[in-house]
């Protein structure tokens, strides 16, 4: 018995759960796989050609020794 004989290619169910299948795996691998986007000629390294305008800022906290605050 071949393997294609053993799928029931003529039953609609076999089909839905095929599409089904196609599409839970479609879902699952799309972030994964690059995205075909234009790029930005800002930065042309960066996925969204944007991130060279602005760099983001450092955040800042408050330094604890002993349970007192220090000024770094």
């Amino acid at each position: 018995m071949t393997v294609l004989a053993a799928f029931p290619v003529d039953d609609w169910q076999f089909w839905a759960v095929t599409a089904l299948a196609i599409g839970a795996v479609w879902l699952v691998a799309a972030p994964f796989l690059p995205k075909r986007g234009k790029k930005s000629s800002s930065c042309p390294g960066c996925p969204s050609g944007n991130a060279a305008e602005k760099a983001p800022r450092e955040k800042r906290v408050d330094l604890t020794i002993a349970g007192k605050r220090v000024k770094p």
